[in-house]
Formats: structure tokens, sequence, C-alpha cells
């Protein structure tokens, strides 16, 4: 084969392979996982306000 089918080729295959991603990321059933991740942050400030409230009740 040619360099340039094999270069097409591979075009083609990347390109389905994005198209699954972006289904894949952007699927009804991953939202509350995507939601879950994008809280993490706030869920660890919550805690160092507890872990911090707790400290200044104890002196």
């Amino acid at each position: 084969m040619e360099y340039a089918t094999i270069h097409s080729i591979f075009t083609v295959i990347l390109f389905v392979a994005f198209i699954a991603f972006v289904i894949w990321a952007y699927s009804k059933k991953r939202k509350t996982d995507f939601d879950q991740a994008a809280n993490l942050v706030f869920e660890d400030e919550q805690k160092a306000q507890q872990k911090n409230k707790q400290e200044s009740d104890h002196e």
C-alpha cells in the first residue's frame, strides 16, 4: 500500500475514535459521574472548614 492510503486510513480511524469519545463524554449516562467529579473540589473545602471549626472549638 502507498503511504497516502495508510495515512488516509489512519485519519479515518482517528476521526471515528474522536466521534466515539465525544459521544461517550456527552452521554446522559455519564452526567452524574462528571457532576460528582466536578464537585470534588468543593467537598475538600467543606471538609477543611469543618476541621478548622473543630480545631477552633477545642481552643
